[in-house]
């Protein structure tokens, strides 16, 4: 029986972490190691793991200074001892048989990463809406989050995948540096993930408002980095997840902020000649929601008949007084 090491990156995290470690401790798949990496919480969280660590043999914690949850997780690479990686948020949890449905997929397949749907649920467990992928080559893009999936360990390793360090995209970036070394990837129409809705998290709140100290094109360039062989599914990817950014962060920016990004990021994708035949209306990233491929397709029509910034004075909701 294959070792899985689950890897969670914990800040501030005392009141909401026992949901999910409890959920990993009653796996029906018993060989798990989980290791709880304290990123600086400021609050009592570092006290409430080393109690579950005295109590379960299968739990390793390791305190560290704060250093986001990119170089914590990649001290998780590190430290784990599994064959098999996960990764979860702290303040998310897992059905009891999520691990055992991952293991299985990834032995039975022989696969690099495999890779699942999951559902977003309220504090009260219920269920708010889920996202089911289809067995096609476009689902592994569907998805770009470092959890509901399991990673072959020395895959990574080997390919020196490792998160990268900046306010926004570091999962973009390791999925993408993932994908770019052509692993075999299984999808799989399993849920067993429950991603909590809490809109004061991180992760729902640091990209609202274009952020001046943020530079998407240091993102980009990353992107740009890995994609050595200009695969058509990346540069579509690519074009999709830059109007996400605009349409996402953009909406409590100002017009001007709006623009000055857009405008940021046509050239880039110029200069850097991100080209693909792939379309919204493409065969090729089947499995892509209708909401989905509507909205790239309404940002590409309102561009091309030069409506953009028209529709950035309605859209933006910052300060349009200029």
């Amino acid at each position: 029986m294959d070792k899985v090491s689950i890897i969670i990156p914990v800040y501030n995290a005392y009141d909401k972490i026992d949901k999910c470690i409890n959920s990993i401790i009653n796996q029906t798949y018993k060989n798990l190691e989980l290791i709880l990496i304290n990123d600086g919480s400021k609050d009592d969280s570092i006290k409430k793991l080393k109690e579950y660590e005295k109590k379960y043999k299968i739990i390793r914690v390791i305190d560290k200074e704060n250093e986001g949850v990119s170089k914590t997780r990649n001290l998780g690479i590190k430290e784990a001892t599994g064959k098999y990686i996960m990764f979860i948020d702290n303040d998310d949890y897992i059905d009891n048989d999520y691990v055992e449905n991952y293991i299985k997929a990834i032995i039975e397949n022989n696969s690099d990463v495999v890779i699942s749907g999951f559902r977003r649920v309220n504090n009260e467990g219920k269920e708010l809406y889920k996202m089911t992928l289809k067995n096609t080559y476009w689902s592994r893009y569907i998805i770009i989050t470092p959890w509901a999936r399991i990673y072959r360990r020395e895959f990574l390793i080997k390919n020196k995948i490792e998160f990268f360090s900046y306010g926004i995209g570091e999962d973009v970036y390791f999925n993408l540096s993932l994908y770019s070394k052509k692993p075999k990837v299984q999808i799989m129409d399993y849920i067993g993930y429950n991603w909590l809705d809490n809109e004061i998290s991180v992760s729902n709140t640091k990209h609202k408002g274009l952020n001046d100290s943020i530079d998407i094109l240091y993102l980009l360039d990353k992107l740009n980095e890995v994609n050595k062989e200009n695969d058509e599914y990346i540069n579509y990817y690519i074009k999709r997840f830059c109007i996400w950014y605009l349409l996402y962060s953009g909406r409590d920016a100002s017009s001007s902020q709006f623009i000055t990004q857009y405008n940021k990021i046509k050239t880039w994708i110029r200069d850097k000649e991100i080209k693909t035949k792939i379309t919204p209306l493409s065969k090729k990233i089947k499995g892509e929601s209708l909401k989905n491929r509507i909205i790239v397709l309404f940002f590409g029509i309102i561009e091309k008949i030069h409506l953009l910034k028209f529709f950035s004075k309605i859209y933006c909701k910052g300060d349009n007084n200029e």
